[in-house]
């Protein structure tokens, strides 16, 4: 297995105290010491990248935040090795001391910190211009916005932490806020984060505003703010100067293209893992998890995706073996992952419309935007009630983004994923990691673990 280096060297000595191995580690309110403060605005630069390099974990876009919600849905099965981590996500028990899911919660509390160790040196730092400063502000805001929501998404309520601290006691051992605060949060950091990056243009791999108004309708969908998420989408849609690209097969051969909102950047030299998890051995990966042949049955002929998405590799006994192909650079490893793209912002639209009653006809353009580019025909007209539209939306958020993370998160915000899924109502979150309860008493598990 290949293991990939840490990513973060460059900003080691702002965030050592994050790398240290104890169970305080991954508590939210680890500090980062007062004689390491950020003191110019090289430092903050550095900073603003640390806070970034938690995307590339393993926990999460490098791997898990794209594999275990379709693991744990019907999009993937587990036909790997590591059967208490990777197999508990498949077979959709998940036990608490599960060290993958510990260590999600750990590196999005370390992309917390990160972010707000930075947001509370900004207006100390005398070498930074307005521009920059309001710049890294919308930023570091977006980024706690995004570990939030991904938290938020995974647990439910999860503690709120805003500020950087200097001690660790009793008193800062943070309890669970509710789903309605994290989200409230969420919507308060994105909604700066958009007025402080309007006419900035951070280039690729950060934070810009069209990402935070497009992150800002995932939320508001989430939260079944139907009008705020159909407001948001089409804000991005229109005025974001994004656009819906030919081929569904560039969105991946080509890095950073004209539909990409954000993703996260890879090189040969600072790669990921994506194709060796997806890849059979004979093509030099592991096949950690693999397609479901309901996902590969579920495409219409003619559709694209398919083939860009899944292959089939046959065995030296003639075994046919479906894998994900959408991370292809198995040599180099340095397939971008996305965090978003304009073709979620027409189906978000189109979910939302449907929700509120609006034209059968308004629902099914922004549908026919994704199906005609993967090569299909318009839906028929009879399409025309809110239930056959909202099953044809998750059938193309199904098809459309398959291998990237959506599927789980899509089946339980529309209430399927029990009927769909053939889980309990206390299976629809994931555990608070045991881990994380035995070092602060103040957290409490969610309820069926």
């Amino acid at each position: 297995m290949k293991m990939r280096m840490f990513r973060w060297a460059a900003v080691a000595a702002f965030f050592a105290v994050a790398a240290c191995d104890g169970p305080l580690d991954i508590d939210p309110t680890s500090s980062i010491p007062s004689d390491q403060a950020l003191k110019n605005a090289r430092e903050i630069a550095l900073a603003v990248n640390g806070a970034y390099s938690i995307l590339k974990e393993d926990a999460l876009y490098s791997r898990e935040l794209t594999a275990y919600p379709e693991l744990y849905a019907d999009n993937l099965t587990f036909t790997g090795t590591y059967a208490s981590t990777d197999g508990q996500v498949g077979n959709r028990n998940i036990r608490p001391a599960n060290v993958a899911i510990r260590n999600a919660w750990r590196e999005h509390y370390d992309g917390i910190k990160r972010a707000n160790t930075v947001l509370a040196a900004l207006a100390s730092v005398d070498d930074l211009s307005d521009d920059e400063r309001d710049q890294y502000r919308g930023e570091m805001l977006f980024l706690r916005g995004l570990y939030y929501l991904n938290l938020v998404r995974y647990f439910g309520g999860v503690p709120i932490v805003l500020e950087p601290t200097e001690t660790l006691g009793d008193d800062d051992l943070v309890s669970r806020a509710s789903q309605e605060d994290v989200y409230a949060r969420i919507v308060e950091d994105l909604t700066e984060a958009i007025s402080l990056l309007d006419g900035k243009k951070p280039g690729a791999g950060r934070a810009s505003k069209g990402a935070a108004q497009a992150l800002l309708a995932r939320a508001y969908l989430e939260m079944g703010e139907w009008a705020e998420a159909r407001d948001m989408a089409t804000e991005v849609i229109a005025n974001g100067g994004y656009e819906i690209v030919a081929d569904y097969a560039d969105l991946f051969e080509t890095k950073n293209s004209r539909e990409s909102i954000l993703e996260v950047q890879y090189s040969t030299t600072d790669s990921n893992d994506q194709a060796y998890w997806h890849f059979p051995s004979g093509l030099g990966g592991r096949r950690g998890y693999a397609p479901t042949r309901s996902l590969y049955d579920a495409y219409e002929p003619g559709d694209v995706r398919r083939d860009v998405s899944i292959g089939i590799y046959t065995t030296d006994d003639g075994e046919e073996l479906l894998y994900g192909k959408k991370y292809f650079r198995i040599a180099s490893g340095d397939d971008n992952i996305y965090v978003l793209r304009l073709a979620e912002m027409y189906l978000i639209r189109a979910e939302a419309n449907a929700r509120l009653g609006a034209a059968p006809a308004t629902v099914r353009e922004d549908i026919n935007v994704i199906r005609n580019r993967a090569g299909l025909a318009d839906l028929p007209s009879t399409v025309n009630t809110e239930e056959a539209l909202i099953d044809a939306i998750l059938q193309e958020r199904r098809l459309e983004f398959a291998m990237e993370g959506h599927r789980f998160f899509d089946l339980r915000r529309t209430g399927r994923a029990m009927d769909v899924l053939g889980i309990s109502e206390g299976r629809l979150l994931f555990p608070i990691p045991q881990a994380e309860l035995d070092v602060n008493k103040n957290l409490t598990q969610n309820p069926g673990y």
